[in-house]
């Protein structure tokens, strides 16, 4: 049994995901989480955390956690992801009193539409706060996203998972699969791009992977046009690639050592949800 200690600080930063992606190299069949040194979990890594541990799970026995300290308990007990650690979990919660958190979902195919899961825990909660048209078109979007997830990774499940933060009027939130990775789908139709080039095509005007000849190609153009002008920004991790645009629209790109069987979008913006945003763009 392999005995991991997880980093103190759990962020969306390329560290953090090179941490999780090297757990994909372990070759033993059982793994130990040493958890108790956590100080702070973002939640809009718990779905890429899920999905590694769900590949992991496809060549491991069994994966052990270790005592996690009282607040980062808590932290799952309100997000609702505590119950995938140990069936102690199941019928425990702890209520979200300032309505901050996205909780932790397993979205289905052939379930309740993404829209409506993605509008219920965003709008819902009053965890946006833009104009009704920039409201509207921001969670189509994510919805979009979601449901992509089916169509493009050729999988029917997704996993959903985001927090508010009011004292920096920041709210991140993430979307992950385990199905066709972008760079396979995308060399499937530009069999000559290299993988940095992949990710870079996604977000271009009118690009899409669908095989059947009809148009898309917007929905990721225009959900980093909202994320830029809310000063935000788009973290992608699939198969061997991670891919970061910042808020200033700079790009971070690094090939990753272990190939992840799916892909994950992270959102971080930028807002204060008390103040109602009526600027038009």
């Amino acid at each position: 049994m392999k005995n991991l200690k997880f980093p103190k600080n759990i962020k969306n930063n390329l560290e953090t995901i090179i941490f999780f992606n090297d757990l994909l190299s372990d070759k033993n069949k059982e793994i130990y989480y040493s958890m108790k040194g956590i100080e702070f979990f973002e939640a809009s890594i718990v779905p890429y955390f899920h999905s590694i541990n769900m590949q992991l799970y496809k060549t491991h026995e069994n994966i052990f956690y270790d005592n996690i300290n009282t607040e980062i308990e808590a932290f799952f007990l309100k997000n609702k992801y505590a119950k995938n650690f140990n069936k102690k979990y199941l019928d425990l919660s702890l209520e979200d009193k300032h309505k901050t958190y996205i909780e932790f979902t397993t979205m289905e195919k052939d379930a309740e539409d993404a829209f409506y899961i993605i509008e219920r825990n965003i709008k819902n909660k009053n965890l946006i706060n833009f104009n009704d048209n920039i409201q509207s078109s921001f969670i189509s979007l994510v919805g979009e996203l979601a449901n992509n997830s089916y169509e493009h990774g050729n999988i029917d499940k997704a996993y959903f998972c985001g927090q508010y933060f009011p004292r920096i009027s920041k709210l991140s939130f993430s979307i992950s699969n385990l199905g066709n990775t972008i760079v396979e789908n995308v060399k499937q139709k530009n069999s000559n791009f290299l993988n940095q080039k992949c990710l870079e095509w996604i977000f271009e005007l009118g690009t899409t992977t669908r095989k059947d000849g009809t148009s898309g190609g917007q929905g990721l153009y225009e959900l980093r046009n909202i994320v830029h002008k809310l000063k935000g920004n788009i973290t992608v991790i699939s198969g061997n690639d991670y891919y970061n645009i910042d808020k200033n629209n700079n790009i971070e790109y690094q090939f990753l050592e272990n190939k992840y069987a799916g892909t994950t979008f992270i959102i971080d913006i930028y807002y204060n949800r008390e103040v109602k945003l009526w600027k038009r763009w």
